[in-house]
């Protein structure tokens, strides 16, 4: 392997970093533009630790990124329109052994089409520059939340059709996306309950990504998250307490599909329509953002009842006294709009309230905090508890 790659009749770039990643066990990518997410799933399938920082900007493929945001050993982050830097990392054991820097963008073009020109270097002093650089770039870059990557997604498409309005888009998509979101570089704060619901909402999509015709055909005015937490209910209560079986990564593509339609046939699709019910005439009405300032103690109380991890507590501990008499309400109100309606990422924001002296409220456990999100904001958020957690476990994922 030459220290120069070009993509000649000899060798492109996605060949040389095919090589050099069967050496590592992790690889930093820091790409202005991205569409080609085939080596990465590759990576991920084999376990390699992937950390990915993108321009979230045309011509950024939304389809890509989307095939790759389950990916367990895959974390993305974007910057905006001023990022255009092009440098691949290679670790082993968390020593860095090698990186590729240059013109390609990781995209067809960029790996095996255009020619380029690239450097491959084992210097040790450019080593260290770059492994400092990056992780620079990394805490400055912004976690890419599902909800970030469907708004992208408005974007991407009419980028495709040649619409003329895409810079003004992206400008406006960025400063909505990263308006007052507090900089929390490496994370090494955000506490493990909280840090772990970015991967359980990747997951969930993942399954929405199987079931949403069957979904749309069968609930068509129903949010997918308030359907799968019905799914959870069933996978877990029903089919998995009849059964005794399981999923894994080799089956579960072509078997969930088939257990959400055995869900629909049953009478457990009335849960689905009664999570609605509860979502729109509670949660979406006494804590939307218009009404949540004026929340009070009693339907804070019937917030709290509301929630499928408060059933227990309450029953045997009378918690739905306890947390309407230890909390103050403008205390509540105050850490539920932060929860709600902050544009802080997601897992800070749980971290917070699970955490954070500021926010923390006495009685509502982290399945609780993480719960409210969806039940209030169904179309964004999916609802996580423990319930939730054991069904995707029964369907064969793992979270981190």
């Amino acid at each position: 392997m030459g220290n120069i790659i070009t993509n000649d009749s000899n060798s492109n770039l996605k060949e040389v970093l095919q090589a050099l990643s069967e050496k590592a066990d992790r690889v930093d990518i820091a790409v202005a533009f991205f569409s080609d997410s085939n080596l990465l799933r590759e990576w991920d399938k084999n376990s390699k630790k992937i950390n990915l920082i993108v321009s979230l900007r045309p011509t950024t493929n939304y389809y890509s990124l989307k095939d790759i945001q389950s990916c367990f050993n895959i974390d993305i982050k974007f910057l905006g329109e001023k990022f255009h830097s092009k440098f691949i990392l290679f670790y082993k054991r968390k020593e860095i052994i090698g990186a590729v820097i240059g013109s390609s963008n990781f995209t067809s073009n960029g790996l095996i089409n255009n020619i380029e020109t690239n450097i491959f270097t084992k210097e040790k002093n450019i080593l260290s520059e770059l492994e400092e650089h990056f992780k620079d770039l990394f805490d400055k870059s912004n976690l890419l939340q599902p909800s970030d990557l469907d708004s992208y997604k408005h974007i991407y498409d009419n980028f495709v059709k040649g619409q003329k309005q895409t810079d003004i888009e992206v400008k406006e998509f960025i400063n909505k996306a990263t308006k007052n979101r507090t900089p929390v570089g490496g994370k090494a704060r955000i506490c493990k309950e909280a840090s772990q619901y970015f991967g359980y909402w990747r997951t969930v999509d993942e399954v929405k990504e199987l079931v949403k015709i069957i979904s749309n055909k069968h609930f068509p005015n129903v949010p997918y998250y308030l359907v799968l937490d019905s799914f959870w209910h069933w996978v877990k209560a029903i089919w998995y307490k009849e059964t005794g079986k399981t999923l894994n990564r080799n089956n579960q593509r072509n078997e969930i599909p088939k257990l959400f339609l055995k869900f629909i046939k049953t009478d457990t699709e009335e849960y689905a329509k009664e999570n609605k019910k509860r979502s729109k005439q509670i949660f979406q009405v006494y804590l939307s953002l218009k009404n949540i300032d004026k929340l009070t103690k009693t339907k804070a109380k019937e917030v709290f009842e509301n929630l499928h991890s408060s059933g227990m507590p309450i029953q045997r501990f009378e918690a739905d006294e306890l947390f309407i008499n230890k909390n103050n309400i403008q205390k509540i109100k105050t850490s539920l709009k932060y929860l709600l309606y902050s544009n802080d990422e997601m897992d800070l924001r749980i971290h917070n309230l699970i955490m954070n002296p500021k926010y923390k409220l006495n009685y509502l456990g982290s399945s609780g905090v993480q719960e409210i999100n969806g039940w209030t904001r169904p179309e964004i958020y999916p609802i996580r508890n423990d319930k939730a957690d054991k069904a995707l476990e029964i369907l064969g994922y793992k979270l981190k």
